[in-house]
């Protein structure tokens, strides 16, 4: 097998054990089991369980990153409410948001042991401000408030993905609701 085919087999065996057991019970050996090939073998390709888990997040980020360079936040109306709703109930309703937001959480779990997989979370939080703020300016709204937006945005968001399931809330009502809140948080420039 093809090193680059092999190790695709073992970060779907890492995301597959992550979805399972987490972060805290995730080893080495059990990755190795999964993807069934030898511990020396896992370690030739990762060297380290940190090594394992920052190329699972920049897997991970990738394509998501890659929406969000093809994606625009308005279909050309400057109806700021409107716009928000929009762009939170497209992350909201994505596919894999549930899949997404297990994962995220083992890999921030990870990230408080980690400096390089904290660096490369940071790195991507900055990538996605900078979406968020450019998202809000497509809207509408002013640089002064995309700096505000994205003060509330990014927290908000990332924390919806460990209260989601709980709140039980349809996807639509809690983008309203957030689309309607920034309104008002933003308020007219002034």
């Amino acid at each position: 097998m093809p090193a680059q085919d092999r190790k695709t087999v073992i970060l779907d065996a890492t995301e597959a054990l992550l979805m399972e057991i987490g972060n805290a019970e995730l080893t080495m050996r059990k990755v190795a089991a999964r993807a069934g090939i030898s511990l020396g073998n896992l370690q030739y390709h990762f060297p380290t369980r940190e090594h394992l888990l920052l190329a699972l997040l920049l897997r991970f980020l990738e394509p998501y990153e890659a929406n969000l360079d093809r994606r625009h936040a308005t279909d050309g109306t400057s109806d700021l409410t409107g716009a928000l709703r929009r762009l939170f109930l497209e992350v909201l309703t994505h596919p894999d948001f549930d899949r997404y937001s297990i994962i995220f959480k083992e890999i921030w779990a990870a990230a408080n042991h980690s400096d390089d997989i904290r660096a490369a979370v940071d790195a991507y939080y900055v990538r996605l401000a900078d979406f968020y703020r450019s998202a809000v300016i497509e809207a509408g709204g002013t640089r002064s408030q995309a700096d505000r937006a994205v003060l509330v945005l990014l927290p908000l968001l990332e924390g919806s993905c460990i209260t989601r399931k709980a709140l039980d809330t349809p996807a639509e009502i809690l983008a309203t609701a957030w689309a309607d809140t920034f309104t008002l948080i933003l308020g007219p420039e002034g």
